[in-house]
C-alpha cells in the first residue's frame, strides 16, 4: 500500500513535466520577443547568440522603444480578419472526415490506389512508405510511369501531400498524369515509429535529427523505391519541401553516388541555411536552444509535436470552434511561418490539426535553431564541444560540403516566407553546381504553409512543378 501511495504522486509530477517545461520556454521566448520586436530583420552572423550589442542596437543604445502600432511585421500579420470569418464569427468549421483518417484512407476515399511498404534502414529504423502508383483512369498493364518521391518537412507527415483539395493537389494531380507516386515518412513521426530493436519509450530511439534522417532514410527509401517501381534508367524525380530538402541535400552530400539516381531534384521552401530566418518566434527561442534542450534531456523529454498531446487537444478545442477562432490560431501561425494574402483555406484548418503535427525528436527540432544561431552555413548537428570531438574529431560540428550535390536542382521561395526567406535561398543558389533555376513564386504574399495547402496553388507552382518533371513514361 505505501508502494502504491507513493507511485501516485510521482507519476502525476512526471505527467506535468511538459506542461512545465512548455511554460518555462514560452517565458524564455516571450522575453526574448520583447527584444526583438522593433528590429526583426537584422541579419547579422551569430556565433556567439548573446552578443546583443550587434543584434539589437537600439537597445545596446538605450534607444529601445516597443512599437507594435509601427511595426512592419506586426502590420501584415495582426490584421482584421477576413471577410469570410467576420460573416461566419460564430459559424462552426465544418466537420471533415479526412481529419480523422489515416494517409492511405485519404487516398483510396478520393478513388485513387493506394499502397504501404515498410522500409528498414541502416540503423535499424521502420519507415513507413505510401504509394499511389497511378491515376483514377489509368493503370499498371503496361507498367508503372516513373517515379516520383515527395518528402514532408519538420514534423509533417505523408498526410502533408494530401490534405488539398484533389483539384489543386501537387501528389493527386501527378498521379493521374502517369507518374508513380511515393510518399515518404521520415523516422520517428506517426508512420515511421518502429524499430527492428529499440521501442519509442526507450531515449535511444529519439537519438536523431535531420542528419540521420539524411544519412540513412532517404537512402534506403529511394533504392526500394527503384527496385520497386523497375524504371529502366534507375532514376526517379524528388520533391523535398521544407527539411525535405535538407534530408536531400544531406543524402547527397553524404552519398555522392546517390546523386546518379536523381533525375530532377525541386525544393519547395528549402530549410538549410536559415540565417536570415524572420519568423519572431524562432528567433526568440533559438538563442535558448542549448539550455531548453538541456531541461529536456533532464526531465527525459526526448520527442515532441504529437498529434495528440494534450496541448494540442487544448488548442483544437478553441480553434475548432468557429470561423473567427480559426481565423485567430491562423494568425498565430502567421507569426511563424510568414503573412498569407488570402491563400490559406480555413475549411482545411480541421483537417491540417488532425495530422499535423505528426512528432519527431527534439534533436530535430534543436538542428534548426542552432543552424540560425550559426549564420549563414548548413551544419551538421552540434554535440557539444565534447560531443563534437567524440564524434567529428572537432570541437564545432563540419559544414555540410554543398558542392557535393551534382544532380539537377530547382529552388522555389516565396517573398512572405519567415523561415526559408529570399536571402537564404539566394546563399544556397550560390553554392550548388548543378542549380538550374532560383524560382520565385509569382505572388508576394506566398509563405511557407503555402507550397502545402496555398488555393490558387495550381498557378502558382504545380503548374511549373509539371514543366520541369520529366515525361512520366
Amino acid at each position: 500500500m505505501l508502494e502504491r501511495a507513493v507511485a501516485v504522486p510521482i507519476l502525476e509530477v512526471m505527467n506535468c513535466r511538459i506542461p512545465a517545461v512548455m511554460c518555462f520556454t514560452l517565458i524564455l521566448v516571450k522575453v526574448q520577443l520583447c527584444w526583438s520586436l522593433d528590429l526583426i530583420r537584422t541579419n547579422h552572423n551569430r556565433h556567439n547568440p548573446f552578443h546583443r550589442n550587434f543584434d539589437y542596437p537600439r537597445l545596446a543604445n538605450n534607444q529601445y522603444k516597443l512599437q507594435i502600432a509601427n511595426n512592419p511585421l506586426f502590420d501584415e500579420v495582426i490584421q482584421s480578419y477576413t471577410a469570410k470569418a467576420q460573416q461566419k464569427d460564430k459559424t462552426p468549421l465544418p466537420d471533415n472526415p479526412e481529419a480523422r483518417m489515416t494517409s492511405i484512407e485519404i487516398i483510396t476515399s478520393r478513388g485513387y490506389p493506394a499502397e504501404t511498404y515498410s522500409v528498414v534502414t541502416k540503423d535499424g529504423y521502420i519507415l513507413e512508405l505510401h504509394r499511389i502508383p497511378h491515376g483514377k483512369a489509368s493503370s499498371t498493364v503496361s507498367g508503372y510511369g516513373k517515379p516520383v518521391l515527395l518528402q514532408h518537412g519538420f514534423g509533417g507527415s505523408s498526410a502533408d501531400w494530401l490534405i488539398s483539395p484533389t483539384d489543386r493537389n501537387t501528389a493527386f494531380q501527378l498521379a493521374d498524369l502517369g507518374f508513380d507516386i511515393w510518399i515518404s515518412n521520415a523516422r520517428g513521426n506517426t508512420y515511421s515509429r518502429k524499430h527492428q530493436h529499440l521501442d519509442p519509450s526507450e531515449e535511444a530511439f529519439w537519438n536523431f535529427s535531420w542528419d540521420e534522417m539524411g544519412k540513412y532514410d532517404l537512402p534506403a527509401v529511394i533504392d526500394f523505391i527503384l527496385a520497386k517501381n523497375g524504371n529502366p534508367e534507375g532514376k526517379l524525380s524528388y520533391i523535398g519541401y521544407s527539411m525535405g530538402a535538407s534530408m536531400f541535400f544531406v543524402a547527397m552530400i553524404n552519398d555522392p553516388d546517390l546523386n546518379s539516381k536523381i533525375e530532377v531534384m525541386i525544393a519547395l521552401g528549402p530549410a538549410v541555411s536559415l540565417a536570415n530566418i524572420a519568423s519572431p518566434v524562432i528567433r526568440a527561442f533559438a538563442p535558448f536552444v542549448k539550455y531548453v534542450e538541456f531541461l529536456f534531456r533532464i526531465l527525459r523529454i526526448r520527442n515532441f509535436m504529437f498529434n495528440d498531446m494534450r496541448f494540442n487537444k487544448m488548442r483544437k478545442s478553441y480553434c475548432l470552434q468557429s470561423y473567427l477562432r480559426a481565423a485567430i490560431c491562423r494568425n498565430i501561425l502567421f507569426l511563424i511561418v510568414g503573412h498569407d494574402n488570402g491563400h490559406f483555406d480555413l475549411d482545411l484548418l480541421p483537417v491540417i490539426d488532425g495530422h499535423i503535427p505528426a512528432g519527431t525528436s527534439v534533436r530535430t527540432g534543436a538542428h534548426f535553431a542552432m543552424n540560425y544561431n550559426s549564420g549563414e552555413s548548413f551544419s551538421a548537428y552540434d554535440y557539444g564541444y565534447f560531443g563534437n570531438l567524440r564524434h567529428y574529431g572537432k570541437l564545432r560540428p563540419p559544414s555540410y560540403d554543398l558542392s557535393k550535390v551534382t544532380s539537377p536542382v530547382y529552388l522555389f521561395y516565396g517573398s512572405s516566407d519567415y523561415l526559408s526567406t529570399s536571402e537564404d535561398a539566394t546563399w544556397l543558389s550560390r553554392k550548388l553546381p548543378n542549380l538550374k533555376e532560383l524560382i520565385k513564386v509569382d505572388d508576394n504574399y506566398y509563405n511557407h504553409f503555402d507550397f502545402l495547402w496555398a488555393k490558387d496553388n495550381n498557378r502558382l507552382i504545380n503548374k511549373r512543378i509539371i514543366s520541369i518533371l520529366p515525361s512520366p513514361t
